[in-house]
């Protein structure tokens, strides 16, 4: 039996922004082969961390370790700009270029997406940004991202402001993606996007990043009736009995 290797491992981060913590004894581990959820609240530090972790900004303290050394990290801001004048195949092009990986990745993904999808990704392939929708333009993007030949992935928000059919779209890829033996971490604010497409999931609250198996252990770990009251009494601290859960804290 091999012995296991995190495709991203992070010890003991810690974060601030002049004197305010935003991370702190911040511990995760991502498997190979595997899609890991990061819920929290707005202004938890979930896109600080991603940026952290792709060295946009430098850690106070803590350990970061890659399977690739980050260098085969691929990241997916929240919000995205394209030029108006510029073709969104033209956008897929320079992005591959300066990868500098294999053009013939972004027409292999194709065929895994569903005939309808096919179908949109060509039409989208040839119109101008300022034509396209927010939605339209963060999906071409998303797959663009897809297709690069990276090992761990970095999603923040992928869906936020996408209607549902693309959201559907893009969770189908995930899972592809994953069964590829590639990683990706993604933060939602989503619940069910948790509970369809992920193997586990950290909570991300007061700079700790906490692991549940499921929704279920979460709502468990929190005494909770649903998972939207398990995360209002999670990040207002109401009273819970932490020793009565079955959950696997990453921050201990």
């Amino acid at each position: 039996m091999s012995a296991y290797v995190p495709a991203i491992k992070i010890e003991d981060l810690h974060f601030s922004y002049k004197e305010r913590p935003v991370l702190r004894s911040l511990n995760l581990d991502i498997p190979p082969s595997s899609i890991v959820g990061l819920l929290g609240s707005n202004g938890a530090g979930k896109t600080t961390l991603f940026d952290v972790v792709c060295g946009l900004k430098k850690q106070d303290s803590g350990i970061i370790w890659s399977r690739s050394n980050r260098r085969d990290l691929a990241y997916l801001t929240q919000v995205i700009t394209i030029p108006n004048a510029l073709k969104l195949g033209e956008m897929a092009e320079l992005v591959q270029d300066f990868s500098r990986d294999d053009p013939q990745n972004l027409t292999q993904l194709v065929p895994s997406l569903s005939l309808k999808e096919q179908n949109k990704f060509a039409d989208l392939y040839e119109r101008k940004a300022t034509g396209c929708s927010y939605g339209e333009k963060k999906w071409f993007v998303f797959l663009t991202l897809m297709a690069l030949r990276a090992e761990m992935y970095l999603l923040d928000e992928p869906t936020a402001g996408v209607d549902p059919e693309f959201s559907i779209y893009m969770q189908r890829t995930l899972r592809h993606v994953a069964k590829s033996g590639r990683s990706i971490l993604f933060s939602t604010h989503n619940i069910a996007e948790i509970n369809r497409n992920c193997d586990f999931f950290y909570f991300l609250h007061d700079g700790v990043a906490q692991r549940f198996e499921n929704i279920a252990d979460f709502i468990r770990f929190n005494h909770a009736d649903s998972a939207e009251q398990a995360f209002v009494r999670y990040v207002t601290d109401e009273p819970r009995d932490h020793a009565a859960s079955g959950a696997l804290s990453a921050s201990a």
